[in-house]
């Protein structure tokens, strides 16, 4: 073989070789794949809201009874629940309209021209309608009339702030597009708002999860001798402490942060920022704390008891606190699943509390989390309609994430008000049970 001949094959084979390289490197695009046009591949926050719209909205119309779900929103006043729906960001008035068609769930949002790039990329709607000069009420109009619904649900509540987005004016304003025929079918869409807000996808549930570990670890690695050294540690040592931790891990608090973590020794003081008092031997130490990772919030409480010189074990009167604390919160939880009232939960609970002699708990056996703190659904509570309305004859929903939080307290004449136990789990919803999410705690901690 000559030497021009050897270059020739030289230069095929390392053409061939570098063909293939970028055959492997560089697959062929797919019909229909638009990765390449997409460089801002939805992001997971927008993805879950897409979800649990596909996901909640069509089951909760049908539950209701509601074939149309109108949502109105605006900039200086826009609904809570809009940014759940795409439109967070929206400056004039828009609509987002959410219809049971019989076979399926119809998603329409109708906005000014300069509002729709968002809606659009929500990946929530079938159908976009975009509006100038002739504004939002002609669109309107023609949209709901079309599909005559028997039931329009609009976002007033009397009880939830959330589901209470519809300002008075607007209100008027969807009246005066739909018709005084059509406007006497509106009713409340507040449980169509539980469904969308209160339920968890179970990669939601999974995250919730993890974050209820991480704020468990925390308290635990606080409630320790090496953190509360008796006679010199305060409260807000305590509570620096744990804000370091949340530091390191790169999380925020779940409420307010002056007073999240609540750190109180002795005296109850309810939602209280953490102080100066340093903690002495025989006191009761009540850790309320809570973090938010990815936008969702835990809620967990631990008590600990610190011994006194000589004592291998807390007083009696304690540790029937909290044997009395542990067995209502275990009540509760065994009784939660879908469907049943979260009146029953609490009734559950209270009547432990109140069988052991003790006084009952001035607030409710649990509450929502999710979102926020405080989040949306069912009250976990008391029939005390001054209070919490009728929050607490709603019923679970599978998916649903609860703070439950039944306490137990006596009168300490030593230090003049009342002393107690407050022990709080996250725990989750599902259709024949509740899951606590984290460790459930049955042992008081003892600090030497």
């Amino acid at each position: 073989m000559n030497k021009k001949t050897k270059n020739f094959l030289f230069v095929f084979v390392l053409l061939a070789v570098l063909a293939s390289l970028l055959i492997i490197g560089y697959p062929q695009r797919k019909k229909g794949d638009n990765t390449s046009q997409n460089p801002n591949p939805m992001d997971w926050k927008t993805e879950m809201k897409m979800k649990r719209v596909n996901t909640f909205v069509l089951p909760a119309l049908r539950a209701t009874g509601i074939d149309m779900w109108v949502v109105m929103s605006r900039e200086e006043s826009p609904d809570p629940i809009a940014a759940d729906l795409g439109a967070g960001s929206v400056v004039a008035r828009t609509a987002c309209i959410f219809v049971d068609t019989g076979d399926s769930l119809r998603k329409i949002a109708i906005a000014a021209s300069y509002d729709i790039t968002p809606i659009k990329d929500s990946g929530i709607y079938d159908e976009v309608i975009s509006y100038k000069n002739e504004g939002l009420l002609p669109h309107l109009r023609e949209r709901v009339t079309r599909f005559s619904p028997k039931k329009i649900g609009v976002n007033i509540s009397r009880d939830t702030p959330i589901a209470d987005g519809l300002s008075v004016s607007m209100l008027e304003y969807l009246k005066e597009a739909i018709g005084s025929q059509l406007s006497e079918r509106i009713v409340s869409a507040e449980d169509i708002v539980f469904s969308l807000r209160g339920r968890k996808l179970p990669e939601e549930i999974e995250l919730i999860k993890e974050a209820v570990l991480l704020t468990e670890e925390m308290l635990e690695a606080a409630l320790t001798p090496q953190v509360i050294v008796p006679g010199s540690t305060t409260e807000a040592d305590v509570a620096e402490f744990i804000r370091a931790k949340m530091r390191e891990h790169g999380v925020e608090s779940s409420w307010e942060a002056d007073h999240c973590p609540s750190v109180v020794a002795g005296v109850a003081r309810g939602h209280a920022a953490p102080t100066d008092i340093v903690i002495q031997r025989g006191s009761l130490v009540r850790i309320d704390f809570g973090i938010k990772v990815k936008g969702y919030c835990t809620d967990v409480q631990r008590t600990a008891y610190v011994l006194n010189e000589g004592e291998e074990e807390p007083p009696a009167e304690i540790m029937k606190l909290w044997e009395t604390a542990v067995t209502a919160n275990e009540a509760a939880v065994r009784l939660m699943k879908a469907g049943v009232l979260g009146n029953e939960v609490d009734t559950a609970a209270r009547q432990i509390i109140t069988q052991a002699g003790y006084e009952e708990y001035p607030h409710a056996t649990g509450h929502p989390i999710g979102f926020s703190v405080h989040g949306v659904g069912p009250m976990l509570g008391p029939d005390w309609p001054q209070r919490y309305g009728k929050l607490v004859f709603k019923r679970l929903e599978e998916g649903q994430v609860f703070a439950v939080e039944p306490s137990a307290s006596i009168f300490s004449p030593e230090l003049k008000g009342e002393v107690g136990v407050g022990f709080e789990e996250d725990v989750v919803v599902w259709k024949e049970r509740a899951e606590y999410l984290g460790k459930h705690q049955t042992e008081l901690i003892l600090i030497k």
